[in-house]
């Protein structure tokens, strides 16, 4: 099966830097909906509470249902706390897999790539000045000469 989007893994700390970009964007998803999520549970036990607070005279049952809904809206309270724990530990360690793998990629990989093709500029730069020491200037501008009078018609 052919991925449709291409995954870098030329290079390690290319593949590192990308899972970390990774765990940061789903750490940030994560986030938004465990807070929307529990912001929702709490404001609707609260609401509950607070009905079940307003009434003069409450049964037994109704104690017992706002007891219980206090309980509820503690636990996804602590939920809550624990979620952005774990979101928070998954963001760091996405932060750091992506500078690490930046860091490592720009300093062994990209720093050797830049020399390479510099190497290979000046070789490229110390061949043309070879061949223009090789042909002589005459010859370059006879050999153009005739090429012109050739194509304007008149060669002899």
């Amino acid at each position: 099966m052919t991925p449709s989007f291409p995954i870098a893994t030329d290079n390690i700390y290319k593949f590192t830097c990308l899972f970390g970009l990774a765990l940061i964007i789903v750490s940030i998803f994560s986030f938004v909906s465990m807070y929307t999520a529990t912001l929702e549970r709490k404001v609707e036990y609260s609401q509950a509470i607070i009905s079940l607070e307003e009434k003069a005279q409450r049964s037994k049952a109704e104690d017992e249902l706002l007891e219980m809904t206090r309980q509820l809206r503690d636990v996804t309270t602590k939920n809550g706390n624990f979620g952005n724990t774990v979101v928070s530990a998954a963001l760091g360690a996405g932060i750091a897999l992506s500078l690490i793998g930046a860091l490592y990629w720009y300093k062994k990989i990209q720093l050797r790539d830049d020399k390479l093709a510099q190497l290979q500029i000046e070789k490229l730069e110390a061949e043309i000045a070879k061949l223009r020491a090789e042909t002589p200037p005459g010859n370059a501008s006879d050999a153009s000469s005739t090429v012109n009078e050739e194509v304007n018609g008149n060669a002899g």
